[in-house]
């Protein structure tokens, strides 16, 4: 392909990026419709089946249970809920599974909001396209596993603690879905911090009180599902009695890179089996603390080799045959290249500064993998931050796209030269446009005041 015609198909795709970002959304709608129909009600991965089955015993009048007799906190509730509420409304489990293609094309719009207060909008359309080039996505939206539903919702978080006006009704609705991302995953529980400092270097004075005040929400909505717990089993379990598992799991003297799930076969998990749920947790934790205290050096070194295990691009399963050669392929040839683009932004930092923005979006990803390298590294939990690095793939594409493809630099194109127009590119000190609490003037009534998820999406 020449540098004329590339340039033409960029010229093309900006002209019309509302329409192909609405495709994109249509894509994930009509062929997750059909996929879903054509899985019909085959479960393939043993978390999909206790979903269901705590979603089920639920609109049994059961309880949040696994068997319907003994209670359960093997999972954080939101996902079961949700399911529930489907089930209980006769939906069979194809449609369950097509809810998370919707969150897959809601992601599309949030990201396209994220783009246009960053002044990029005109990244949206690559953003959009990438999330169905990034193919392990639409493969897992296929199945019952919550990291799309957890995607869609640290997108909106983050979209959120960007909004140019971020007053205390906002603070409240972040307080509120943090609360929700650590009930859909535990994994979410470092974003808060994250989140939390970098609002704090704000300018906005008020900025403390704020922040306190959505960490007090957050805390009050996870306190009431870790007193159920404690009503349940009579103990303090947090979020989930499934945590302490994974951990040992990955900090334990036979912890191997290439079989993970070797695990089932050892002697600590046959007798951590053996236990009550509520007390697996403080078994499996007790463990690591002693491979940790009395292997300071090997569980170091394991940290290190976890942590560049997390930018893998297979991992071992338990189900076999499962990641085969193709799918290896795939994951190479789709995930590197969206890395390397991470690798590039921040090597050119010091030429054009990263805005606020970029620093918050850099600090989840690369905060992403320390925190799962204390754990259990797999694909899965790092999909939910890919999306993110995709949303911020968009944002590089308006800082270097116009000199990449020889475009003007000065936001517009002449009317009539059968180009588009570009906005949002790069200002005059080459950072571009820093989004700040309270320093710019709100480009629609969108922005101001309380929003709602739904506010957030449609905004501009």
């Amino acid at each position: 392909m020449t540098n004329r015609s590339l340039n033409t198909m960029v010229l093309f795709i900006e002209r019309h990026r509302e329409i192909f970002v609405h495709c994109c959304a249509l894509f994930f709608l009509i062929a997750g419709l059909a996929y879903s129909y054509h899985l019909g009600d085959t479960l393939r991965f043993r978390d999909e089946t206790q979903y269901l089955a705590i979603a089920r015993n639920i609109v049994a009048g059961h309880g949040y249970s696994l068997d319907g007799v003994t209670p359960t906190a093997v999972f954080p509730p939101v996902w079961p809920l949700l399911l529930s509420l489907f089930l209980g409304f006769g939906a069979p489990v194809w449609l369950l599974r097509s809810l998370n293609f919707v969150a897959l094309a809601l992601c599309v719009y949030v990201i396209r909001s994220m783009l246009r207060l960053e002044k990029a909008g005109e990244g949206a359309p690559l953003s959009a396209m990438l999330l169905i080039v990034y193919c392990v996505l639409f493969y897992t939206a296929g199945t019952l596993y919550t990291q799309t539903l957890f995607a869609l919702v640290l997108l909106l978080i983050l979209r959120l603690a960007i909004s140019r006006h971020f007053g205390y009704g906002r603070a409240m609705l972040l307080g509120l879905l943090l609360a929700l991302e650590i009930l859909i995953h535990p994994t979410g529980v470092f974003v808060a911090p994250v989140v939390a400092i970098w609002l704090l270097f704000s300018p906005d004075r008020h900025m403390l009180r704020k922040v306190v005040l959505c960490a007090l929400v957050a805390l009050s909505l996870v306190s009431c599902w870790s007193f159920r717990n404690y009503l349940a089993f009579g103990r303090y379990i947090p979020l989930t009695s499934h945590g302490g598992d994974t951990l040992y799991i990955g900090n334990n003297p036979t912890t191997s890179l290439s079989a993970w799930y070797t695990y089932t076969r050892e002697d600590y998990y046959k007798e951590a089996n053996r236990l009550p749920e509520s007390e697996q947790n403080r078994y499996y934790l007790r463990k690591t603390l002693e491979f940790w205290t009395g292997q300071p050096v090997a569980a170091a070194k394991l940290y290190l080799r976890k942590l560049l295990y997390y930018f893998a691009f297979r991992n071992n399963l338990l189900v076999e045959n499962r990641f085969g050669l193709l799918r290896s392929i795939v994951m190479f040839v789709t995930y590197y290249p969206l890395l390397l683009c991470l690798v590039f932004r921040l090597i050119s930092a010091h030429r054009v500064p990263l805005s606020r923005t970029e620093k918050l979006l850099v600090a989840i990803y690369i905060g992403s993998a320390f925190f799962h390298a204390v754990f259990l590294p797999r694909i899965r939990f790092r999909l939910p931050y890919d999306v993110v690095l995709i949303a911020h793939i968009g944002i590089m594409y308006a800082r270097f796209g116009p000199s990449l493809f020889g475009l003007p630099r000065n936001g517009r194109i002449p009317s009539g030269s059968g180009q588009a127009n570009l906005s949002g590119t790069l200002t005059g000190d080459g950072a571009g446009t820093l989004s700040s609490h309270g320093l710019d003037k709100p480009q629609s009534p969108g922005l101001t005041g309380t929003s709602t998820p739904g506010a957030l999406i449609t905004s501009s």
